[in-house]
Formats: C-alpha cells, structure tokens, sequence
C-alpha cells in the first residue's frame, strides 16, 4: 500500500508545489518594486482568482472521485462520460466568468476597504488573468480525470509545464518588458492555454481509446449527471467557504494596511506551500480510497487512509522544523521592504504553527471527496467557518489586531481537521 501511494503522491506533490512557487516568484517579482502595495495588489488579486478557482475546484475534485469510482467498477463508459459533462461545464464557466468580469471586479476589489493604490493594482492584475478562465477550468478538469484514472504522471507533467512558462513569461514582461502588474498576470493566462494545449495532446497520446466509449445518452444519464452536480454542490459549498474565509482574511488585512495586507500575503504563501504538498498525499489517499470504495474492499479502502494520514504527519513534522530555521530568510528572499520585514518578526510562531494544525483537514479532504461522502464535509466546514472562524476573527481582532486574525485562522484549520476525523468511522470508513 505504501508503494500505491507513493507512486501516486510523488508525481502529485511534485506538480503541486509548483503552483505556489509561482505564486511565490509572482511575489518576489512586484516585492522589489518599491511599494509594498504592489505585494499586497498582486496578493489580493491572487486571493480573488483563488476564491473564484476553489469554488469551482469541484471540477477537478469531483472529476477525480467519481472517475476513480468508475475505473474500480471497470466502468470505462462511465469515465468518458465524466469527462465530457465536466469539461462541458468548464467551457462554460470559464467564459461566464469572462463575461461577468466587471460586477466581480466591483464585488470583490473596487469597493473594498484597503488602500486605492493597493486595490487598483489588484483590479489591474484581475482584468488581465480573468481572460484565463476557460483554459484554468478545462486543466482543473483533465487533473482530475487523469487521476482518477490512476495516472498522476501526466498532471505532473502539465503543471510543471504550465508552471515554469508562467515563471518564465512572468519575468519576461515584468523585468524585460516592464509591464509591472499586467506582466505578472499575462504570464499566467498564456501559461493556462499551454497547459490546456498539453492536456489535450496527452489524452490524444495515451487515453484515445476511450473516446470509442463515448455515448450522448450516457454523457445526459440524468441519474449521473444527478449524481456530478450533487457531488459538485457539496465540493463548491465546502472550497467557497474555505476559500472565502480566506478571502474574508484578506479583506480585513487591507483595511489595516498596506504594510499589514503585504505581511499577510507573504505568510500565506508558508501555508500554500505547505498545502499543495500535503495535497498531494491527500490526491493519492482519495484516489485509492475511492477506487477500493468502487471494488468494495473495506479493507484496502482502511489501509489506504491510514497510511496516507501517517505520510501526512511525517510531512507536517518535517516542514515544522523547516519552518523554524528557515522562516525569515524566506522572507527576506521574497521582499526587500523593511516595514514588512519588521513586522515579520513578530509573526513567526504562526508559520511554525501552520503544518501540524492543518494537515488533517488537508489531508481528509481528498479522502471524503474521493469516496464521495461530499455532504458530511460540506456540513462540517459550514459549522467550522460560519459558527467557529467568522466569529472569532472579527472578536479577536477587535481584542488583539492582526495578532488575533491569525489565532482565529489557526483555529479554523484545528477544527476541520477534528471534525472530518470525528466521522471518518462512521461515514468513510464503512
């Protein structure tokens, strides 16, 4: 079982830290450029497209459990049709998206509270990437289904691929071309259409054949396409919360402060980090999980999501103590401005905190999308963010500033992680 997940995760992880590396370089490219409202822009745009992709991250998580499902069952006709009813309602999201482009800016950007430089170079960075939308949603799409179908090698490739062009062009047209803000998002949508470009050639290349199970009535099986959205409405309700409480941080920060929103943008890229590779052991336990759930073996389905918990902690403890040494040369790597180096120093016990308090929910996340036990993680992140996190921010902050905004986050990310753990037996388990 540990070579399963190994040959499953490795490949995952490897691709998903790229992700926040880019976000990282996206940092430290505007984080020299004078201001630190251009790390808190790019920062805050960031924060946008990630409430608006998490949201939509069912394409990939859905995608993904319900494939894995029907390649335990050896259903091949069932995970063709999955492919063609997500990828159908990516495209169209993806340019419903582009099409509402101004409420959405004025929504979540222009009539916030923070500083108008800050949010003017956020609105800049969003009216760029937005046109990457379709692109984004079909690769969420195509990750999810390559995985499911217990190929974790392919979605490495892409990632790496879309990854180091959008670093790449990102320098390009911010340090070669000068284009500040709009370079650093340009990259990225023209990185998106390579990936998708990449997806498309790999599934020609190596799962042509499954085009032959393609049906039109199998794609419209109203009980299936019952089932996609179903699953997809509890994973949307569940990454909205979680991606707006984030978001919510955010938006607070920016009213504290240019300074205050810049600290907070740098910190949570320590917690994305950290986050996309647990992800990847969280990709792999889901995936197993939700192949043994399709064969019916409740014993291998036990082993794998105990083993995958084990590799989880192992991680959390190893980047715990990364975290420790290394913390503020990291800081310094991705910001030159002194206010924010200053504040940063007061803050390190949170980062040193950030991996043992959210492995867990990391990491039960892909379990319970995998099996599809979907409404229960839903339930539970409802709980967690309207009655525990959103409450607690807004009391601590009154009582201890952004000290208190950081204690209520890591008490959010306690409290997912034990209550998907409370029912694991009872709902993943059985």
């Amino acid at each position: 079982m540990n070579r399963q997940i190994l040959k499953l995760a490795i490949p995952n992880v490897i691709s998903n830290i790229t992700v926040p590396l880019v976000g990282i370089v996206d940092i430290a490219l505007v984080g020299r450029l004078g201001s630190s409202a251009y790390i808190g822009g790019v920062g805050f745009g960031s924060m946008v497209f990630t409430l608006i992709y998490t949201g939509l991250a069912f394409l990939r998580m859905g995608t993904g459990g319900l494939t894995a499902q029907a390649y335990g069952a050896s259903d091949f006709r069932e995970s063709a049709s999955v492919l063609l009813r997500a990828l159908s309602f990516s495209v169209l999201a993806g340019f419903a998206l582009i099409f509402l482009q101004m409420p959405i800016e004025r929504f979540l950007i222009s009539n916030l509270d923070g500083s108008a430089e800050a949010l003017g170079y956020a609105g800049e960075y969003f009216r760029t990437r937005i046109y990457a939308a379709p692109a984004t949603l079909s690769v969420f799409v195509f990750m999810g289904w390559f995985i499911g179908m217990q190929n974790s090698k392919i979605p490495m490739i892409i990632t790496i691929i879309i990854s180091l062009s959008n670093v790449a062009l990102s320098s390009l047209f911010v340090i070669g071309l000068g284009m500040g803000i709009k370079g650093v998002a340009l990259g990225t949508v023209i990185s998106q259409y390579t990936g998708l470009a990449c997806s498309i050639i790999f599934y020609l290349t190596y799962f042509k054949r499954i085009s032959l199970f393609f049906r039109l009535r199998s794609v419209l099986n109203l009980v299936e396409v019952k089932r996609f959205f179903a699953v997809s409405r509890d994973i949307f309700i569940r990454s909205l919360l979680l991606t707006g409480s984030f978001f919510l941080f955010n938006a607070v920060s920016a009213s504290m402060g240019d300074d205050t929103l810049a600290l907070n943008s740098v910190m949570l890229q320590f917690l994305w980090f950290f986050a996309y590779v647990v992800d990847g052991f969280s990709y792999a336990g889901g995936t197993l999980a939700g192949r043994y759930k399709g064969a019916k073996n409740k014993v291998l389905l036990t082993d794998s999501v105990q083993k995958s918990f084990l590799f989880a902690l192992y991680i959390a403890l190893g980047f715990t103590v990364i975290y420790l040494f290394a913390a503020m040369p990291i800081f310094r790597a991705l910001t030159d401005n002194s206010s924010v180096l200053e504040l940063a120093g007061s803050y390190l016990i949170w980062i040193w905190l950030m991996p043992l308090t959210s492995f867990a929910a990391f990491l039960y996340d892909g379990v319970y999308v995998g099996v599809t036990e979907t409404a229960t993680m839903r339930n539970i992140m409802i709980v967690t963010i309207l009655v525990i996190f959103i409450p607690l921010l807004f009391t601590l902050k009154h009582y201890a500033g952004n000290q208190g905004m950081w204690v209520a986050l890591t008490i959010m990310m306690i409290a997912r992680g034990a209550g998907l753990g409370m029912f694991l037996k009872s709902k993943v388990l059985r």
